[in-house]
């Protein structure tokens, strides 16, 4: 059975390991920094009009000793790739939402879209830095057991959108990237508004799939 989910629904815990610190080596960073993995395993079977999701299972972030807001080298990143699945109907848009277990603990941008035929989107997750620090602390007393106790999980939905929509959607948004004047500010904030409603359309409608990874 498919299940519907609300935004306020949360999304139950799960965990996955490592078998070593060094499986997190990204270049330039160092083989002592300690890992925290995030599970988003898929919940329900593949589906003609699910996204593929790129890493398939889990996110990994390798906490850095850096500690300042403005250096990206000391941010806990990860990035998440959305793809137009190939088995789909080449006309089809698909709408996705990203939902995590720890919203206050992830930047998720942009946490909804849509996503083109052929075509893929880029989701950047950051964990805050207040997290960050708590984080390494806990390493610092308890080692790499302490993360791996940490039980996060995100969640990835989607669902064919009408066309003409997802097409102005698609539209002013391109045009909407650079415009960072109050009026472009607004038009940023209606146009994200009016996929939310969409959403809330399609959560509420019988007749409208939701694919969940």
């Amino acid at each position: 059975d498919q299940r519907h989910l609300e935004s306020s629904e949360t999304v139950p815990n799960t965990l996955t390991t490592l078998p070593s610190p060094t499986c997190t080596v990204e270049i330039g960073k160092q083989t002592t920094d300690p890992y925290y993995r995030l599970s988003n395993r898929i919940m329900e079977n593949m589906k003609e009009y699910a996204l593929e999701v790129s890493p398939e299972t889990a996110l990994q972030f390798t906490l850095s000793r850096d500690s300042s807001d403005k250096s990206s080298e000391g941010t806990a990143r990860c990035l998440m790739t959305l793809k137009h699945p190939s088995n789909a109907a080449s006309n089809t848009y698909l709408a996705f939402k990203v939902k995590t277990t720890q919203p206050r603990r992830y930047l998720v941008r942009p946490n909804q879209g849509i996503v083109a035929p052929g075509s893929s989107d880029t989701v950047n997750i950051v964990l805050v830095e207040k997290d960050k620090q708590m984080l390494l602390q806990s390493f610092d007393r308890l080692g790499q057991s302490a993360l791996d106790h940490s039980k996060d999980k995100f969640l990835v939905q989607s669902c064919v959108v009408e066309s003409r929509f997802a097409k102005k959607y698609l539209a002013e948004k391109s045009n909407l990237n650079d415009d960072h004047s109050p009026e472009g500010v607004k038009a940023s904030k209606d146009l994200a508004d009016s996929l939310t409603s969409m959403w809330n359309s399609a959560s509420s409608g019988e007749d409208v799939q939701i694919y969940n990874k």
